[in-house]
C-alpha cells in the first residue's frame, strides 16, 4: 500500500507530485558557442536566447553529482538561429544565410538518454545521447561532457563538440570575395547549470 499511493498520485496527476516533477530549469550566466576557424582569423559566435526543457528521471530531478545517473529522463535546448553573435556584423549576416535563416529559426538538440560515471574529484564523467538539428536536417550525436557542483550548489555540465558543417548540408559562409573562407569543422562548446525552480 506504501507503494501504491505515491503510484497513483503520480499517475492522477497529483499537484504536489507535478510540482515535484517538473523543477528543473536552466540557470542565468551559463555559456554556449560555436568556435571555429577561417583562412584569415578564428571566431567564435556565442549564442543567446537559449531555451531548455527538462524532464525528470527516476531520481525526481535532484541534481546531486551521487544520484545524477537518475535525475533526468530527457532534456531539449533551443538556440534562435538569428541571435547567434559572432561580434562581427558581417559575419553574422554570412552565418544567418548558411543556416538557412528564416527557414529554419532554431537548432536544437534534443537529448534522449545518458550514462553517468561514478564521481571521482569532485566530477563526475557524462555521455550524452540525442539528436542535433540545424538548417532542417537531423542527426544523432553523442557528445562527451563533465558534471560538477557550483559554490551555489547548482549543477555545472561542461563539453564539447565537433562538428562539419557539411554534415548538415551547411555551407561554410565565405566572405570579402572569397579572401575569407570558413573552415567546415566547428566545434559546440558549452558550459551550463542547472537547478532547482
Amino acid at each position: 500500500m506504501r507503494r501504491l499511493v505515491p503510484l497513483l498520485m503520480m499517475t492522477l496527476g497529483w499537484p504536489g507530485m507535478a510540482a515535484a516533477q517538473t523543477a528543473v530549469e536552466l540557470q542565468p550566466g551559463g555559456e554556449l558557442a560555436i568556435d571555429g576557424t577561417s583562412t584569415v582569423r578564428d571566431f567564435t559566435c556565442k549564442a543567446k536566447g537559449v531555451e531548455a526543457r527538462f524532464t525528470p528521471g527516476e531520481a525526481g530531478g535532484e541534481l546531486t553529482l551521487e544520484q545524477l545517473a537518475g535525475a533526468l529522463r530527457e532534456a531539449q535546448l533551443e538556440i534562435p538561429t538569428g541571435k547567434l553573435d559572432c561580434a562581427n556584423g558581417t559575419m553574422n549576416e554570412h552565418m544567418y544565410a548558411a543556416l538557412q535563416l528564416p527557414q529554419h529559426p532554431t537548432i536544437r538538440f534534443r537529448m534522449s538518454g545518458y550514462e553517468a560515471g561514478a564521481p571521482k574529484d569532485g566530477q563526475v564523467p557524462l555521455r550524452l545521447r540525442g539528436e542535433l538539428t540545424m538548417a532542417g536536417v537531423t542527426k544523432p550525436v553523442d557528445l562527451v561532457a563533465r558534471a560538477s557542483s557550483t559554490p551555489e550548489g547548482k549543477l555545472r555540465v561542461q563539453g564539447r563538440y565537433l562538428l562539419r558543417m557539411t554534415d548538415w548540408g551547411v555551407r561554410p559562409p565565405t566572405l570579402m570575395l572569397g579572401t575569407l573562407k570558413v573552415g567546415d569543422a566547428v566545434v559546440i562548446r558549452f558550459d551550463l547549470a542547472l537547478g532547482r525552480k
